[in-house]
């Protein structure tokens, strides 16, 4: 059963989101990230992020705007998760 909470839904596998910012941020604090995939009939892309006791903190500090992190990173994640994206639509990941 999947428990949703604002952007984040908890499945089994972990916390997964569409949001590909909060998806970056996550990552800027150290969130593991342990996969992503692609729902074929929303066409959207999902982040699985590694369950641990400080996600919905970290959800809340992002929306409530009183989230630090280290911009360039934060820069860096989200052009990198675009480029999955990217990868992931076109079906240009090769694999393994």
């Amino acid at each position: 059963m999947n428990e949703s909470s604002g952007d984040i839904i908890e499945g089994e596998e972990g916390y997964q989101t569409c949001d590909l910012y909060l998806a970056a941020f996550f990552q800027s604090t150290g969130s593991k990230m342990l996969k992503a995939t692609r729902d074929i009939r929303s066409k959207r892309v999902y982040f699985i992020f590694e369950k641990n006791e400080t996600m919905n903190d970290l959800r809340v500090s992002y929306f409530s705007r009183e989230a630090k992190v280290d911009a360039l990173t934060y820069a860096d994640n989200i052009k990198s998760l675009k480029s999955l994206c990217h990868n992931i639509t076109t079906g240009s990941m090769i694999p393994r």
